[in-house]
């Protein structure tokens, strides 16, 4: 081989080298930027299931929205009457460990979660803490794993890894996340979550997106907990896009106050 050659690998391999391989962070901040309307109410009806059997049936809300330098989220239980009341408030600021508080009815107690807690489950769902916070785009480093194929039941989706930095990685329970991207929405229709083993043992999975006030919205996702061969369903049953949430909703007042 010359040396003009092997002087022009280099500049040709550059060249040819997938354009999707540096932009992770960008699709995830459009990705973010597209997904957050300034506050939202959404109704659910969840349903878990043990193998194929349907085992409870819950309905639930929850308020999401932007307040100064942080997102507040607070989900509430509003049937049966075993789990009616009982909530959870996120008030995220993109730490490690954001602030969680929990209210349960039966005792009257709010407890604030430590951030290790984040790990655990959340009312014998299969979905943890940590699974109601954001992208934390600066906790995380992304990269694309592939160009754009087809997911679900999507013609193109980007497959984006997340893997976390320093302090959030010591509390996270999953070592990488990958994300898939429907490329017309930037909506992630499929999440997979792999432990601290990389073992992976978790699937988020969205059956369809709408557009409701210029967002896209699923309406239907199932967290499938691989390990336990157990899964969540979220059926979405109304959205309401920027019905002007009141700050307050999103205080410890507002978690103990009992509908």
């Amino acid at each position: 081989m010359n040396s003009k050659l092997l002087t022009a690998l280099p500049l040709l391999m550059l060249c040819t080298w997938p354009a999707f391989a540096d932009d992770a962070l960008a699709v995830m901040q459009d990705s973010d930027r597209r997904m957050k309307a300034q506050d939202e109410k959404v109704d659910y009806r969840m349903e878990l299931f043990d193998g194929e059997r349907l085992t409870f049936t819950r309905q639930l809300s929850r308020l999401d929205k932007r307040i100064a330098n942080r997102m507040g989220t607070l989900v509430r239980f509003t049937a049966p009457a075993a789990v009616k009341n009982v909530a959870l408030l996120i008030e995220d600021s993109g730490k490690a460990a954001n602030d969680i508080w929990s209210y349960t009815p039966s005792t009257k107690s709010l407890r604030r979660l430590a951030g290790s807690q984040k790990q655990n489950w959340f009312m014998g769902t299969d979905f943890t803490y940590e699974d109601f916070e954001d992208y934390k785009l600066l906790n995380y480093t992304f990269t694309s794993l592939a160009a754009s194929q087809p997911c679900l039941s999507w013609p193109a989706c980007r497959q984006i890894e997340a893997k976390a930095r320093s302090e959030e990685a010591d509390i996270s329970g999953y070592s990488r996340k990958v994300y898939y991207l429907e490329e017309k929405s930037r909506y992630p229709v499929q999440v997979d979550y792999f432990d601290r083993q990389g073992v992976l043992v978790k699937q988020l999975k969205t059956e369809g997106l709408q557009v409701v006030g210029g967002f896209s919205r699923p309406t239907a996702q199932t967290m499938h907990n691989l390990a336990a061969n157990k899964s969540t369903r979220m059926i979405v049953e109304k959205v309401n896009i920027n019905p002007g949430i009141s700050d307050a909703e999103f205080t410890q007042r507002a978690l103990r106050t009992e509908h």
